[in-house]
């Protein structure tokens, strides 16, 4: 999922995600994880999807220091669905 960074902070993301949580509930998905550039490797676009992710409800799991055989720190956040 992404925003194009012109239509950061008027609503768009949140209305994607709502979007898609409510059909994942529709279908009985419990949850859902996202995965993002870790803090330990500081980046000012990534630094707003985590607060992005975190303000709507996501929580960190866990943080990789690789990520597909790379040297690149990755954060998994997950968020409880809420049944229809």
């Amino acid at each position: 999922m992404a925003v194009k960074r012109s239509q950061h902070r008027v609503g768009v993301g949140t209305a994607m995600l709502r979007h898609v949580e409510a059909n994942l509930a529709a279908d009985g998905v419990e949850f859902l994880q996202v995965k993002t550039l870790s803090a330990a490797r500081p980046h000012v676009g990534y630094d707003a999807t985590r607060a992005f992710y975190l303000a709507c409800g996501f929580r960190p799991l866990k943080e990789f220091p690789t990520l597909c055989t790379r040297p690149t720190p990755a954060l998994q956040l997950i968020k409880t669905i809420s049944p229809p």
